[in-house]
């Protein structure tokens, strides 16, 4: 009942500026280059069939990438907290991958892989993969000395205190970095669409912004960010699933 109120907040708060959005429209206010919510929500409509054909493809980069980023970020993780030396190492390639725009990456990764879908999923696992890492580090810090001196104790090995003792202690960190992602898996997927491919959201973007067609360049933005929140709950939900599954445990052991 507490997250349904916390809820209404913001819902309210976007109905009122829809609301206000469409009637600045029916009164003749806003510019040509913008479209009102009932003339995006029509696009949407007239257009689901061509707005699916090209959203399919990305979702798929988007997902793929995200899995990806997750898998690398976690084995990395693993070998800097099994060999701790390598940490500084990894921290500055991972800082200057992420320092630089992909936007820049983007042409020679073209040059090198081709407008290939491999090229698409790398461009999207890059994107994704910095801000899952660097929560996976912080969270394999957070368990406590006392701990950590017991699993030494126990004479555990390193994978054993990184699976029984390190992941349990990163999975909420883990969570924040996936949440960050998650929209972010979207962006790289549109960005990679950016640099040529046959179909895709990014096509659809362009094809209509060069055509000018304002109605179906922001009813393809629309379904962008209606793809990226929807993402981003549902990280929301894995997370709350994942740590009531976890207190259970806890509580039945």
């Amino acid at each position: 009942m507490i997250d349904g109120r916390r809820a209404l907040l913001p819902a309210g708060a976007m109905l009122a500026f829809l609301a206000a959005f469409q009637l600045a429209a029916a009164v003749n206010m806003l510019p040509a280059t913008l479209a009102s919510p009932l003339q995006i929500a029509k696009g949407v409509a007239d257009s689901a069939d061509l707005l699916w054909f090209h959203l399919e493809p990305t979702l798929l980069v988007a997902a793929t990438g995200y899995l990806l980023a997750v898998a690398i970020a976690i084995a990395v993780g693993a070998l800097v907290y099994v060999v701790k030396p390598l940490e500084p190492m990894v921290m500055t390639v991972g800082t200057v991958l992420d320092s630089i725009p992909m936007i820049a990456i983007a042409p020679v990764l073209v040059i090198w892989m081709g407008l290939t879908l491999q090229m698409r999923l790398t461009i999207t696992t890059i994107i994704c993969l910095f801000p899952i890492f660097i929560s996976v580090l912080q969270g394999l810090k957070s368990p406590p000395p006392t701990a950590e001196e017991l699993f030494v104790s126990l004479a555990a090995s390193p994978m054993q205190r990184f699976r029984l003792l390190g992941m349990p202690y990163a999975l909420p960190y883990l969570f924040v970095g996936l949440k960050i992602s998650a929209p972010l898996a979207i962006l790289g997927a549109l960005i990679a669409e950016w640099t040529g491919a046959e179909r895709g959201l990014g096509v659809y973007l362009l094809s209509a912004m060069f055509g000018m067609r304002v109605v179906a360049l922001w009813s393809g933005v629309f379904v962008a960010c209606a793809i990226s929140v929807s993402a981003y709950l549902l990280v929301c939900l894995f997370e709350r699933l994942s740590i009531a599954d976890a207190g259970q445990r806890e509580i039945g052991s």
